[in-house]
């Protein structure tokens, strides 16, 4: 009877990290579901169904530190719906995913690159961008909210293939803006 009991503590001990990762990979599946709906919303420009996918008090933290509050996020959005022209072609891709212990919250490495149109000095252009950015989920009632964006690093800006500094205004006779602490100006 001893040797049983002891049989089954170990394989629950060694079945639950198992379980653990189970779950965090199920998490990531619908994190994953939830980005693309953020993109087909983008895609629609459909603003209420970006706001819909992040929480009431949603935010993000600026590189410089400054913090834009839900306001001024939805202001972005609108400036970005308006001034870039669809698809979109944003793809997001966790690089790594941390859930807390009873998996209410979630935060996300992610690579954001989009790909889209914009009319800049009365031409189109394609315009890319690739960032790295820590997102934390909050589960919902109705599935997983987008709380908070923090963390913002590694940002490149193209348009039409030549790196740009995002900084200062379009200048197309401008070189290839090469970052100071820059080793390479590879596309996204």
């Amino acid at each position: 009877m001893k040797k049983s009991l002891l049989l089954v503590l170990v394989l629950l001990l060694v079945a639950m990290p198992a379980a653990a990762e189970i779950e965090d990979a199920v998490i990531k599946e619908q994190l994953d579901a939830q980005y693309r709906k953020l993109g087909e919303a983008h895609n629609r420009r459909d603003a209420k169904a970006i706001a819909a996918l992040k929480t009431a008090d949603f935010h993000s933290i600026l590189p410089d530190g400054k913090v834009s509050d839900v306001e001024a996020m939805r202001e972005h959005t609108k400036q970005f719906l308006q001034n870039n022209e669809p698809p979109y072609n944003i793809r997001i891709t966790i690089q790594s995913l941390k859930v807390s212990e009873h998996k209410l919250i979630a935060i996300a490495t992610v690579l954001q690159e989009i790909t889209r149109t914009r009319l800049i000095e009365g031409q189109r252009r394609k315009i890319e961008t690739s960032v790295v950015q820590d997102e934390t989920w909050s589960k919902a009632p109705d599935g997983w909210k987008l709380k908070l964006v923090e963390n913002v690093r590694d940002q490149k800006t193209f348009v039409d293939g030549k790196r740009v500094d995002p900084s200062k205004p379009y200048d197309p006779s401008a070189p290839p803006y090469e970052p100071p602490d820059s080793t390479s100006t590879k596309k996204p």
